[in-house]
């Protein structure tokens, strides 16, 4: 949802409790994109068009708003790429499901780039980093038993988990390099084509990309 700027504030009070917090979060993402660690309550209650009072009836403080706004945002992109690695699963072609996967993903960025840019942008505070490590982790955990299936087609090979483990780790890398290529205002590159890049790189290391 996006919140409208200039909502009257006697109107948002009487909007239900989740739309009057879906309507500050929309202003805080902006003003967090706009000012980064200098985000204040009065900033967003002003962006959203709202009284103060409104935002601290959605949450105690500042921290606990742009806490949710976090969890919103990693979200709507973690949604996209759960899905996506669950259709990797019953993927037989191991070419074929990376880049479904690395297509979801950047179409997900490429749909959202705000909320790419407050995750991995330039001017992250501390604990937003911290989230996005656990949420890079997460994902290096969900992709690697798919790929150690991919391995020279048996999981019981030796290092077969220390391999798989490694390339997991290195495709998120090179997932998060594409989306920020994805949202260069200089580069005209699409999902697609982006993903067939990283699945070149892939073909050396996973005998199984090599069409």
């Amino acid at each position: 949802m996006t919140g409208a700027k200039g909502e009257k504030p006697e109107r948002a009070q009487h909007l239900p409790l989740a739309v009057r917090k879906e309507l500050v979060l929309d202003a805080a993402l902006r003003v967090s994109l706009r000012d980064g660690d200098a985000v204040s309550m009065d900033a967003v209650a002003a962006e959203a068009g709202v009284a103060k009072t409104v935002l601290y009836r959605c949450w105690s403080n500042r921290d606990t708003m742009l806490q949710a706004l976090d969890q919103r945002e990693s979200s709507r992109l973690a949604e996209q790429l759960t899905t996506a690695l669950d259709a990797a699963q019953a993927e037989s072609d191991p070419a074929r499901a990376l880049h479904g996967v690395l297509v979801a993903y950047f179409a997900a960025v490429r749909d959202s780039p705000d909320s790419y840019r407050l995750l991995y942008g330039t001017r992250v505070r501390a604990d937003r980093a911290q989230a996005v490590q656990g949420s890079r982790s997460r994902a290096i955990t969900r992709l690697t038993p798919v790929l150690r299936g991919w391995l020279d087609g048996s999981d019981s090979l030796p290092g077969s988990e220390r391999r798989a483990n490694a390339l997991a780790a290195l495709a998120v890398g090179a997932a998060e390099s594409g989306a920020r290529l994805l949202l260069d205002p200089e580069s005209d590159w699409s999902p697609e084509e982006l993903a067939d890049s990283v699945r070149t790189l892939f073909a050396g290391g996973v005998p199984a990309f090599d069409d």
